[in-house]
């Protein structure tokens, strides 16, 4: 029989700056190296190759090889809800640069959260589907929700149901203190806006997601969202 859950390794993590910068790097939901996630971190790839080890071992992240090159990436969804259930309740910070604040700014605008969309318009395109009646109070979808799923974002939400992950979370947003569509759910609708063009990713070194021509029309005529 296992001991009680040991939550003492969980407050030793988030009590080390550099260790808490990696697991942010590795939200974005890709796949990163020992010397990325050092530079991210501000720390020496020997330092972040120590906190990878701990995580690993923790079972929080996986790796990949590719060649001489080892990739890590977030496998522990708990670790994911974990992180953004602590940010709400968290002192802000003021950012120390007029670049950094500029990449918050579009973070809380909107951003993946892991592997699912977040931020301000992340948060209005789940208040718009829960309005229109395509996702019941518990991010359950409803029969006209199937329809709308599958005819405009090429979801069968029958398939998602399949999968061995939970089909649909309430993921509270730290930025906007409002719930936001996660789970399988909300993975399937962020590759949609992906594969249809609607929203683009800025660079490698932030979640910040870009809303194109066509995503800021997809909203206004399918969810009658109208941003400022």
């Amino acid at each position: 029989m296992n001991e009680f859950p040991d939550i003492t390794i969980i407050a030793r993590a988030l009590s080390i700056p550099s260790k808490m910068k990696i697991l942010d790097a590795l939200m974005d939901h890709k796949r990163h190296t020992a010397t990325e996630l050092a530079k991210i971190s501000h720390i020496t790839a020997q330092t972040a190759t120590y906190h990878l080890n701990e995580f690993l071992k923790n079972n929080w992240i996986g790796m990949e090889k590719s060649g001489r090159f080892h990739y890590f990436f977030l496998e522990d969804t708990n670790v994911v809800e974990l992180l953004e259930k602590l940010s709400p309740a968290s002192p802000p910070r003021k950012a120390r640069s007029k670049q950094r604040a500029i990449m918050l700014e579009k973070d809380t605008l909107y951003r993946t959260c892991y592997d699912h969309m977040a931020g301000h318009i992340g948060v209005l395109i789940t208040t718009a589907l829960t309005q229109k009646g395509y996702l019941n109070s518990e991010f359950n979808v409803t029969e006209n929700g199937g329809a709308f799923f599958r005819d405009y974002l090429n979801i069968e939400v029958s398939l998602l149901h399949k999968q061995k992950r939970q089909f649909a979370t309430k993921c509270l947003d730290w930025s906007e203190r409002q719930h936001h569509v996660g789970g399988a759910l909300g993975h399937a609708i962020l590759l949609s806006f992906k594969e249809k063009g609607l929203v683009t990713i800025n660079n490698k070194s932030t979640r910040a997601l870009t809303l194109t021509t066509k995503g800021t029309s997809f909203l206004q005529t399918q969810l009658n969202i109208i941003l400022k």
